[in-house]
């Protein structure tokens, strides 16, 4: 079922509604203009903010910004259910702009609070009651205190901010909104190739007859991406271009140690040593990925395993779809071993006009979830009816309640946990779903179904995402070192680092062709250096999975509770987990293996 085949009834229930946000895109743009009222008043106190009384009336305006700016924000998102929608393109036009004036205007204040100074800031904190909510954001904003530049730079940086960020908005419009509906003759029907019916071809056909048709299949589908692959390789790299620009300015101590990775992991004190250990512990457990391609290469009898037979589904569940009521019933089931308070939160998140369920043509692919300051989370979906929606919706839903709890026990700006924090509760979901379902599977065809799939969960999560941060990595390298990027080089650059994460054991379909799927990952053009966050939330989850499991569910309850009101390395040493040290990534490592023996021993006997 694609989003624009729901029944008006359906979509009250299944398709997102704002209107408790604004009542229509009027009173989006009236409160878009309230903005320069508040920074009117903001811009009243420059020069100002040494004084105590002044500089808590500045805070209380800049959180006033903030949660306003949260729900224009949350608003926005409608324009990722229709790519095409030229009216929700100049609300995100109109707010880009409106962003970059009040950036402008407010370019002053961290240069000024730079000059009040740590220690005095850190004094007014440690004796005023109301200013104690922000003393880890303040310590954060002095880690970055040499990096600020003068007021005059910095005005002169925000008049530039929008142009220099445009080259950001066309890789969504190359890749959804220019995008060319694509058509396939399969099971005696012209159909659109949608990603469900890509995924559908490429997992459940023929293994061997059916070789050449999951081939074809994959150049039809990347046909549109190939087809701009000069585009998206010129808008990357001017991607990264101005972040390295950004750094070159900032960078004033000549800090040849400073690079856009290093200046990413600063804000979450993150060691450059953290991200080096996870590229060196995912190339030397990527034998267990081998393996994987291995085993199915041997089960399904293939004298060649090809890219596009990796997906082939080893076992099959008859007749076993799941409606989107059954899925919720499912993770509903799941996770009340988490007892009633987490529970209480999942309905919250569960409420009808959260969730946008079903894919279109020109809908966002994928799936996330968005929300805080004051703002319910909301999350959209691309509902196929298999088991992988279930964990899907199950990960989301791990977001959203994690942010419904940070709201509830974290005063602002408490409440905004980082990133890196973000995927741990997400992929503690999926490892219940995974155990619930495997013991309720009454045979072996269910149980080699559902390994499979949560081998594959964890291999994308964890090895396929730290072939990635490499990847971003080794690309940021190249044009710091002034060496222009080009279609083929990232082309060649992706596929040598994905032979090292084990893509080496799969046979090449044509030598002469290149590969140009890295365009797919979306967090290279949007979240540079986001990826890697992913491989240490998984391993950090298999902790807390087997706290619960022990019934001690009250070490994931607080870390949820958490926000960000700590650093996230020391949010983590609470619940148990070092990531600076290697061993961490043993539980997860122990765990795939085990997962793998478990596969071997049931095809064995099948």
């Amino acid at each position: 079922m694609t989003r624009s085949q729901l029944t008006k009834e359906q979509q009250q229930k299944y398709c997102w509604d704002f209107s408790h946000l604004f009542k229509n895109d009027d009173a989006w743009k009236q409160e878009l203009n309230n903005c320069d009222k508040i920074v009117a008043k903001m811009v009243q106190l420059k020069g100002k903010l040494k004084d105590l009384k002044n500089f808590k009336t500045y805070l209380g305006l800049s959180k006033e910004l903030s949660l306003t700016f949260m729900k224009l924000g949350q608003y926005l998102h409608y324009s990722d259910l229709d790519q095409t929608n030229l009216t929700y393109q100049n609300l995100n036009n109109l707010f880009a702009i409106k962003t970059s004036n009040l950036g402008q205007q407010l370019s002053w204040i961290e240069p000024e609070i730079k000059t009040i100074g740590a220690k005095k800031i850190q004094q007014w904190v440690k004796d005023n009651a109301d200013l104690a909510n922000y003393q880890h954001s303040m310590k954060v904003f002095f880690q970055f205190e040499k990096y600020i530049l003068s007021e005059h730079d910095e005005t002169l940086l925000s008049k530039v901010s929008k142009s220099r960020g445009a080259v950001g908005d066309l890789y969504d419009s190359l890749v959804f909104a220019d995008k060319q509906k694509m058509m396939i003759d399969y099971q005696k029907k012209n159909q659109e190739l949608t990603q469900t019916l890509y995924l559908n071809i490429l997992e459940t056909t023929d293994p061997i007859k059916d070789q050449k048709l999951r081939i074809e299949t994959n150049k039809k589908f990347y046909q549109d991406i190939k087809s701009k692959k000069h585009s998206l390789a010129q808008v990357y790299q001017g991607i990264i271009e101005s972040s390295i620009e950004e750094i070159k300015i900032r960078n004033v101590d000549n800090d040849k140690n400073l690079t856009p990775l290093t200046y990413s992991l600063l804000g979450d004190n993150v060691s450059l040593k953290v991200y080096q250990n996870l590229i060196a512990v995912g190339k030397k457990y990527s034998y267990l990925v081998r393996e994987f391609y291995k085993i199915k290469k041997q089960f399904f009898k293939l004298k060649k395993l090809y890219p596009t037979d990796t997906s082939l589904k080893m076992a099959s569940l008859p007749e076993q779809k799941y409606d989107v009521e059954t899925g919720i019933q499912i993770i509903k089931s799941v996770l009340s071993v988490l007892g009633p308070e987490y529970l209480a939160q999942l309905d919250l998140a569960l409420l009808p006009g959260r969730i946008d369920y079903f894919e279109d043509t020109n809908k966002t692919t994928g799936a996330y979830s968005t929300g805080g300051d004051g703002v319910e989370p909301i999350i959209l979906m691309n509902w196929d009816d298999t088991i992988n929606s279930i964990n899907t919706l199950g990960h989301e839903l791990g977001h959203s309640v994690h942010t419904l709890l940070s709201e509830k026990y974290q005063p602002y700006p408490n409440n905004n946990y980082p990133i890196i924090l973000a995927e741990v509760a997400s992929t503690v979901n999926e490892h219940l779903i995974f155990d619930y379902l495997y013991n309720k599977a009454t045979s072996k065809e269910e149980k080699i179904y559902l390994l499979q799939t949560h081998i594959e969960t964890i291999i994308g999560t964890f090895f396929r995402q730290i072939q990635f941060a490499k990847f971003e990595w080794e690309a940021h390298k190249l044009v710091e070192q002034e060496q222009p990027l080009n279609a083929d080089i990232l082309a060649d650059l992706y596929t040598n680092i994905s032979n090292e994460y084990g893509q080496d054991v799969l046979d090449v379909i044509d030598e002469k062709e290149k590969h140009y799927s890295w365009p797919r990952v979306s967090h290279f053009f949007h979240s540079p250096f986001y990826v890697y966050k992913y491989a240490t939330s998984i391993t950090v989850s298999y902790k807390l999975y087997e706290d619960v499991k022990q019934g001690n569910k009250d070490n994931l309850l607080n870390f949820l509770k958490s926000g960000g009101n700590d650093y996230p390395l020391a949010i983590l040493k609470k619940a148990g987990v070092d990531l600076e040290t290697i061993n961490v990534y043993n539980p997860l490592v122990n765990n795939l293996e085990s997962l793998l023996n478990q596969l071997k021993d049931l095809i064995k006997t099948k």
